[in-house]
């Protein structure tokens, strides 16, 4: 059900469901809508209003306004003059200048952080990437990415350069968007993992040069494929 739609304030398939989450509300509506963005169930363009998802969710208007900055800040909900709030919609021009900035920040935090690794680092990252591959095979994405996530920061962590980590974080955040539609890429899915797997043998071995140089393949490699998809796409209807 659509938050751009108005059900029964106690529809039993949502309101149980944010009262189940053991967090706040404002986490609970941002969590729902970030799903349904991701899932397609809110395809790109439509129009969000605070009244209708605060109805829809069973919820005061208050936490679905904080969950839209929330989501405006990860770049999944976008403000547009004339339309109000609208879900995300893939930019091939955003996307291009996302990654032509972060692929070098993070070659440059790979190549510090690599030599700062521990044992214990590695271990971690191993064990990320055997997570990642199978939630990929299981198709649940939210762990996937979340082992992708912390497989990245366990390096650029290591890094110890505040700022760069700060630029990075945020442009991530501002791509988390356009990686969200990577699942939908089914093909392209072993190639990441096989990068991921090669990321970790160059940190591994204490080659922090080859580890930045993999980090940029493996980034130029998500950015074209997403770039692909979106072509091949093409403009959609708004709703």
């Amino acid at each position: 059900m659509s938050p751009t739609t108005s059900p029964e304030k106690n529809d039993p398939e949502i309101a149980p469901s944010l009262g189940s989450i053991p967090t706040t509300i404002t986490t609970a509506v941002a969590n729902r809508l970030r799903e349904e963005i991701r899932s397609g169930a809110l395809p790109p363009g439509t129009r969000l209003r605070q009244a209708h998802v605060a109805e829809s969710y069973g919820v005061s208007t208050t936490p679905v306004r904080e969950a839209f900055a929330a989501l405006e800040r990860e770049g999944l909900l976008q403000s547009n003059a004339h339309r109000g709030v609208i879900v995300f919609e893939p930019s091939i021009v955003d996307l291009r200048e996302i990654y032509e900035i972060r692929t070098p920040l993070e070659a440059l935090a790979t190549e510090l952080g690599a030599v700062n690794l521990t044992e214990a680092d590695l271990k971690r990252m191993k064990t990320l990437v055997k997570d990642m591959v199978a939630a990929n095979r299981r198709k649940d994405w939210s762990t996937a990415g979340e082992c992708n996530d912390e497989f990245h920061y366990t390096i650029y962590r290591r890094a110890d350069r505040r700022r760069l980590l700060k630029l990075i974080t945020d442009l991530r955040s501002a791509s988390s968007a356009y990686i969200g539609l990577f699942p939908k890429l089914p093909g392209r899915m072993k190639e990441v993992e096989r990068e991921h797997k090669e990321i970790y043998e160059f940190c591994a071995a204490r080659q922090p040069k080859k580890a930045a140089k993999a980090m940029v393949a493996h980034l130029t490699y998500t950015g074209n494929a997403i770039q692909q998809h979106i072509e091949e796409e093409g403009p959609k209807p708004r709703p």
